[in-house]
């Protein structure tokens, strides 16, 4: 699945907040995502040389569908890897999907409809996939480029994978979408190259698609249960509730409910291990995905500033009290940094 794409502007020179989409699914979306598929792997389905390649180098048994499970593991762990990483050159990654996913099946949990569309989407875009790239392009670039080196057929087709996973266009853009876009090229390099070896090693296409369409049904299926709508869902329904009453008509008076309940929704949003509290690793993902760059030295100034307690982590009031005065995170992270402007 494609994770590219990066925050426009928004208030203090911030991104807008990601959009909360709906309840419903993205039918057109969907239908475009599979009619892409369907037309890269024509010659599956008109019975022409990708319906020769899938046809004669998949063998189906006990034997693939272990191997092609035990391929995905080192996948979910790099994947894992990158969602719960800081540094920025990743955070875009992990931002475009939430985009992506939010685009297909909105805000809400879908758990049954989601899961079957995820299947779908995913066997569907693992059977053309290594039918084109390991089933057609690699023994072709092995045999008119390697004089019959297997090494160099998984070589150029993984480069020809990853190459086409991305938006070239985005080199040429610079900053941000230059250095998203090569963190994604890299990523796909990765991922096709363990493709490339389960099929070299193995010999049989089934081990490969299976992997990947593991691969791609946990992209899927995890960041739309757990952190899109999920998250979503636990920003609304667990909403934080001030230390008092008091505190919470001071910010009602001074800002209006209105602002309260975003700050709210905000911060829980931000919230990502669901524990009540803001670490700074997760202030720093955070602003980084509402478009604010920090380093680790600044995050740790952002967060000194906003722990007044002390305690290691941000709570609900000392957010409030933080971004409160200023009425917005991007100001108050502004002022931190550069000071009153």
């Amino acid at each position: 699945m494609a994770k590219t794409g990066n925050g426009g502007e928004g208030e203090g020179g911030g991104a807008e907040e990601p959009p909360q989409g709906t309840a419903t699914v993205n039918i057109p979306l969907i239908l475009q995502n599979l009619a892409n598929q369907a037309l890269i792997g024509c010659t599956i389905w008109s019975g022409g040389l990708g319906y020769t390649a899938l046809t004669e180098q998949t063998q189906l048994g006990p034997g693939p569908i272990v191997f092609g499970i035990a391929g995905v593991i080192p996948m979910l762990a790099l994947s894992r890897k990158i969602e719960t990483s800081e540094s920025p050159y990743v955070a875009g990654l992990n931002l475009s999907t939430n985009m992506a996913v939010l685009r297909l099946f909105g805000a809400t949990p879908q758990p049954v409809v989601a899961l079957l569309i995820s299947f779908v989407v995913a066997l569907l875009t693992g059977i053309v996939e290594e039918t084109t790239f390991r089933g057609q392009a690699l023994p072709a670039f092995a045999v008119y480029y390697g004089n019959g080196d297997v090494f160099i057929g998984a070589l150029l087709s993984t480069l020809l994978f990853a190459v086409l996973h991305t938006n070239p266009l985005s080199f040429f853009k610079g900053g941000d979408a230059f250095m998203d876009n090569f963190a994604l090229l890299i990523l796909q390099i990765v991922n096709g190259a363990i493709f490339a070896l389960l099929f070299v090693v193995s010999g049989n296409l089934a081990v490969p698609i299976i992997t990947h369409t593991l691969y791609d049904l946990y992209t899927f299926y995890k960041t739309h249960m757990v952190d899109v709508a999920g998250q979503m869902q636990y920003a609304e329904e667990a909403m934080p509730i001030c230390s008092s009453n008091t505190v919470e008509k001071k910010w009602i008076s001074e800002r209006g409910e209105d602002w309260l309940r975003e700050a709210k929704q905000s911060f829980y949003l931000m919230d990502t291990n669901q524990d009540g509290e803001l670490s700074r690793k997760e202030l720093r993902v955070a602003m980084y995905q509402y478009g604010v760059n920090l380093s680790k030295v600044e995050s740790q100034q952002v967060k000194s500033a906003a722990d007044t307690d002390e305690s290691g982590s941000i709570d609900f009031d000392e957010y409030l009290d933080y971004i409160g005065p200023l009425g917005s995170k991007y100001k108050a992270v502004r002022n931190t940094l550069l000071g009153p402007t």
